[in-house]
């Protein structure tokens, strides 16, 4: 196995087509594609800034709740789930951190879809 065979696999079920094609639907092709790639600049940014520092529990509570919304519409299924989680765990101030890593590895594996 190489390690684009790895990457693949990793990588495969990241993005639902199905729903990415309801969000063509909905907002045409061009600017469906457009706010994935809008999407992916803004998860590298949140990804940057999470690695800089831990965020205070407000600010990752309004990442998170952000990004459930835009993972969920362009077809993250993953992402959205973290996300929610990360919403959740911020504002009842436990697990806090497991949940900021299993958001960190989705909002990765998102952004390079």
């Amino acid at each position: 196995m190489t390690n684009s065979d790895t990457t693949e696999q990793r990588d495969e079920g990241v993005q639902d087509i199905d729903t990415f094609k309801e969000a063509c639907a909905v907002f045409g092709d061009e600017d469906a594609l457009a706010r994935l790639g809008m999407f992916r600049d803004e998860l590298e940014a949140h990804l940057a800034w999470v690695a800089k520092a831990p965020p205070d529990h407000d600010a990752l509570r309004d990442v998170a709740h952000r990004t459930a919304g835009r993972a969920g519409v362009l077809g993250f299924p993953a992402l959205a789930d973290a996300s929610a989680r990360l919403d959740d765990a911020a504002r009842a101030g436990a697990a806090v951190a497991a949940a900021l890593d299993h958001w960190m590895e989705q909002a990765e594996l998102a952004a390079r879809r």
